[in-house]
């Protein structure tokens, strides 16, 4: 049966409904007129086009009958169709007129649904995604899950690894396999494995894989969901019925180990906050890429889908964007991050590539125990003298023991943790619960008034000690530290720890430093002032492992001679409270302290660099610090723009 729709029925209210639905995208890009009244609302004032323009759209023509049947627009349709719309008037073009391309991407706004596309957006004047989480830095996200006020689920699509794995690395909860049997005529698959996330990732203990492909047999249907046209998503298990079926081999699947998660309204919080941009894409888009990824000649997974990203960007007409933003600090801490977790050595591929790399992620390394670790360890040079000294430390408690930051080329804290890299720290207390320091390198914006009894005041510099304060107290108390001999002489407060070194590091209360200063003993310059604690909890049935022991001995830290002691103090007592003014006096201070605390890998063999740039892995360490005062000490990053392209 053959129906007529009116323009004045069912037509109209069509339209109305495609008229709200798409308001909210180009309302997000800033295409909002002005309410003709306060508080009127006009769906044609907020919209660059016309509803007869809609009505063509859907019509294919002018008039006011469709001689067809009705309009059946399902979810794929409904997409492309608003994708016509936004596309043609971005473009200046009629809404009804076709695109150049089959392929479509567009800015969707706040629309969050299955099947979309989440662009990560640089934010250049905060570093954030360069300093922590650098695997969200331009990434590209597929959304495989949403419900408003409760969740949102999506699988990054540009952190492809070059780790493949077989039947026999899936295992059930048991830790058998979960494909075994099936004789000789099963043939082993190799399943090549992608990034997918940081929840339930590839290095935790219940990684969850996600398959996505775009077969279409009955098999196929009932063993996936579809997210859009010519996506599906499946599971190990899943992808293996498909296969088994005879209709697709591995290759055909694109697995992902781990998703990114949002909780209730999360997602939507930072789209207000632009950390992202919402986009809805053609499903052939997002295979190219794909594809393009797998099959690309000499491909290098510290690479880290770069090229994904700014294609994408240029696909939503963010080309302008995705070039200045290149080769940013962000760019490089993202390729160490790759380097570091998902490039791995058994597949590596070339001698060129590991020596190009440092020092790349073995599975295997992760799971070495602590007696693996110490045998590892003991066989590089002079680390025989350095384990007696750790153990001997570590027998008699290491409180009052000066540690250092890690002197590898390679350090252990630019992916995280950057205010330890060549970081000072104080050990004030260590027992079976747990070890706490306090850093002495970090001077901060604040200070604190000491009124002496004569009247005056003097403001001491308050020192960054940790991220841990003590629970419920509302004013954190301060501690007072000092390493003049004449004040250890007088019993001016108490050594830390129980160190027979003459060169240890006293602790006091805020009144024996003010009875010191008032009677001529010291000045306030010969004093630390420090609030925060940095704390490692140990393991109640194994303290060594997880705690600040651990670190030590996998070369995270240094024990610090107590003979460098005294001239390390006076470096850093001549560092002043923070601002933008003393920041690169205050940074090359806490250098030189740390380089009289103890020396340089000698060991290494070359310096290296990040893959395919010219800086320096230790250099970009040292942005790495200094962009963390900044960030969390000073309160923003304003010094990159001095550097990197991305900032400028």
């Amino acid at each position: 049966m053959r129906r007529v729709w009116t323009q004045h029925s069912s037509v109209h209210l069509l339209s109305q409904l495609l008229l709200l639905s798409v308001a909210a995208a180009f309302h997000s890009q800033g295409h909002v007129a002005q309410s003709s009244s306060p508080g009127a609302f006009s769906i044609h004032q907020r919209l660059p086009f016309s509803s007869d323009t809609i009505l063509a759209a859907i019509s294919g023509g002018e008039g006011d009958t469709v001689d067809d049947e009705a309009p059946s627009l399902d979810e794929d349709d409904w997409r492309a169709f608003r994708a016509r719309l936004v596309l043609g008037t971005r473009e200046g073009e009629d809404a009804t007129s076709s695109s150049s391309s089959s392929n479509w991407a567009y800015d969707s706004g706040q629309t969050i649904e299955p099947g979309s596309i989440i662009l990560a957006k640089v934010e250049p004047d905060f570093c954030y995604f360069g300093l922590n989480q650098q695997y969200f830095h331009k990434s590209v996200m597929l959304v495989t899950y949403h419900k408003d006020g409760e969740f949102t689920k999506g699988v990054i699509l540009n952190r492809p690894t070059n780790l493949f794995l077989g039947d026999e690395d899936f295992l059930d909860e048991d830790g058998e396999p979960i494909l075994q049997g099936g004789g000789d005529n099963r043939t082993e698959n190799s399943w090549r494995i992608w990034f997918g996330g940081d929840v339930r990732s590839l290095y935790s203990d219940d990684t969850e894989i996600i398959c996505l492909h775009s077969i279409d047999t009955e098999i196929a249907r009932n063993v996936s969901g579809v997210l859009i046209n010519n996506i599906s998503m499946t599971n190990y298990e899943g992808a293996i019925q498909i296969i088994d079926s005879g209709a697709a081999e591995a290759k055909d699947f694109w697995m992902f180990a781990g998703y990114a998660g949002w909780t209730g309204g999360q997602l939507l919080d930072e789209l207000n906050r632009e950390s992202w941009y919402m986009v809805s894409a053609d499903s052939d888009v997002v295979w190219q890429e794909l594809v393009r990824q797998r099959d690309e000649e000499n491909a290098d997974p510290r690479d880290a889908g770069l090229k994904t990203w700014s294609a994408l960007m240029g696909l939503i007409g963010k080309e302008d964007e995705a070039k200045e933003l290149s080769q940013s600090f962000a760019d490089l801490t993202l390729k160490e991050w790759a380097a570091a977790q998902i490039l791995f050595n058994s597949t590596a591929g070339s001698a060129d590539m590991q020596e190009d790399t440092g020092s790349t992620y073995d599975v295997a390394s992760a799971q070495l125990s602590l007696s693996d670790m110490i045998s590892s360890f003991s066989s590089a040079p002079n680390s025989l003298d350095k384990i007696v000294s750790i153990a001997l430390h570590a027998k008699n408690g290491l409180a009052g023991s000066l540690l250092r930051g890690s002197a590898d080329e390679r350090s252990p804290f630019l992916l995280s943790q950057q205010k330890f890299h060549k970081g000072m720290m104080l050990v004030i207390q260590d027992d079976e619960h747990m070890t706490v320091g306090v850093m002495l390198n970090h001077p901060t914006t604040k200070t604190r008034p000491l009124t002496l009894p004569t009247g005056i005041t003097i403001d001491m510099t308050i020192r960054y000690g940790g991220s841990f304060g003590i629970p419920g107290v509302t004013d954190q108390p301060t501690i007072f530290l000092h390493c003049k001999s004449k004040l250890k002489d007088l019993g001016i407060g108490e050594p830390v720890g129980k160190s027979e070194s003459e060169n240890r590091i006293w602790i006091c209360t805020e009144d024996q430093a003010i009875d010191a200063m008032v009677e001529g003993h010291a000045s306030h310059r010969d004093f630390m002032c420090v609030e925060g604690f940095s704390i490692w909890s140990k393991d109640a049935e194994n303290p060594v492992e997880g705690g600040l022991l651990e670190e030590l001995l996998e070369g995270k830290f240094e024990l610090v001679d107590p003979k460098h002691t005294d001239e390390m103090w006076v470096t850093l007592l001549a560092q002043t409270s923070l601002s933008i003014d003393t920041l690169d006096r205050n940074c090359r201070l806490a250098a030189d302290a740390w380089g009289v605390a103890g020396r340089r890998n000698e060991d290494a063999a070359f310096t290296p660099c990040v893959y395919d740039s010219s800086i320096t892995v230790s250099e970009l360490s040292d942005d790495a610090l200094r962009y963390w005062i900044e960030a969390f000490l000073l309160g923003g990053v304003v010094s990159a723009a001095d550097k990197y392209s991305a900032f400028e």
